[in-house]
């Protein structure tokens, strides 16, 4: 089954609420941390009707030059501070390193700019807690960049399952396993390096979206790294009303990237890597029925809308992504950490 652009389009405004006014004037994003999960946002955001790409910001104001150059922005900065206190940015999207997230969130929210920050939003639950504190304080708007909850594909299986189509849930499966550079600042604890924060996060929280709710029983299994980070891991959700959930992620071996979703009355498959999936593929007695929304850009221009709609209805967060559940992953991804005797340094 195909959908065709304006269909699909359609569907996501009406399960999201959003479809914005032509009259209202454009939201201006600024960027801080301009690596290469930045360039995609860029790309998003100058794909996304009634935003606009205003300003980057970097440490370094050639870096910031050098990530202009194919991009129209008005602003280039060469620190952190001049971009949150430029009046014209609506909002911050933050995509540096891990260990620089919560530093830089509470600079931009301190400065009373709505942010949307990278996940995983910081190393640590305190410092989530503390964020989402100075979030609330200073009434600003704030969310973990989860872009996989906003895909439209992925919103089309929820719907699927809450519709009974595969009976009841009975088993999910997720990996997200890669191979990291021998060299890459994601081996190293000082960057707060490891499997965990930066691919496990998605099956985590894909499961706990799809149950609705944490586990209620954990197991998990970790092998370190040479450099005590977590290398590859699996962890089993087991829930009281039936479900589990087998996850996988590691950065030392090439997994399937794919997801699966097994009930009583049939499965569904979802194409890796599953996290940015665009096809879905329901089996159910001897049917099988396809589903395929592409991305009208690159998958990351759904977020944006989601931040511009609650922006434009002065909610302080998402609702379909809300602080709690941010909050929840972290305090979850902390006990993973303390059962593999994993503690990042200045922790």
């Amino acid at each position: 089954m195909s959908f065709s652009e304006n269909t699909r389009i359609g569907e996501l405004l009406n399960e999201q609420g959003y479809l914005r006014d032509k009259q209202k004037q454009a939201i201006r994003w600024g960027i801080i941390g301009l690596g290469g999960i930045a360039k995609q946002m860029a790309e998003a955001i100058r794909g996304t009707k009634g935003s606009e790409l205003y300003a980057v910001a970097s440490k370094s104001v050639d870096r910031a030059r050098t990530f202009t150059d194919n991009v129209d922005v008005q602003k280039v900065y060469g620190s952190y501070e001049e971009l949150v206190d430029d009046p014209d940015v609506d909002v911050i999207y933050i995509a540096n390193l891990h260990t620089q997230h919560f530093e830089t969130a509470k600079l931009a929210l301190m400065g009373g700019k709505a942010v949307l920050c990278e996940k995983p939003l910081t190393v640590n639950a305190k410092q989530a807690e503390e964020l989402i504190s100075i979030a609330q304080r200073n009434n600003v708007f704030f969310m973990e960049a989860m872009w996989m909850k906003f895909n439209p594909i992925l919103t089309k299986l929820k719907e699927i399952i809450s519709e009974g189509s595969i009976g009841q849930v009975l088993k999910i499966e997720a990996d997200f396993s890669v191979v990291f550079p021998p060299d890459s600042n994601r081996r190293m604890p000082e960057f707060a390096g490891g499997a965990l924060l930066d691919l496990g996060i998605y099956p985590i929280t894909f499961a706990k979206w799809i149950v609705g709710r944490l586990p209620d029983t954990i197991h998990s299994k970790c092998i370190l790294t040479s450099t005590g980070v977590d290398g590859l891991d699996s962890v089993t959700f087991e829930w009281q009303t039936g479900e589990s959930a087998e996850l996988s992620f590691g950065m030392d071996r090439i997994g399937t990237l794919s997801a699966k979703i097994i009930g009583t009355d049939g499965y569904i498959e979802v194409s890796p890597p599953f996290h940015g999936a665009e096809r879905i593929s329901v089996h159910h007695s001897q049917e099988v029925k396809e589903f395929h929304m592409p991305f009208r850009v690159n998958g990351y221009e759904y977020e944006v809308e989601e931040v511009m709609r609650c922006l434009d209805r002065s909610l302080k967060e998402s609702p379909i992504m809300p602080l709690k559940e941010t909050l929840e992953t972290m305090k979850l991804m902390d006990g993973l950490r303390s059962e593999w005797g994993i503690v990042y340094p200045g922790e």
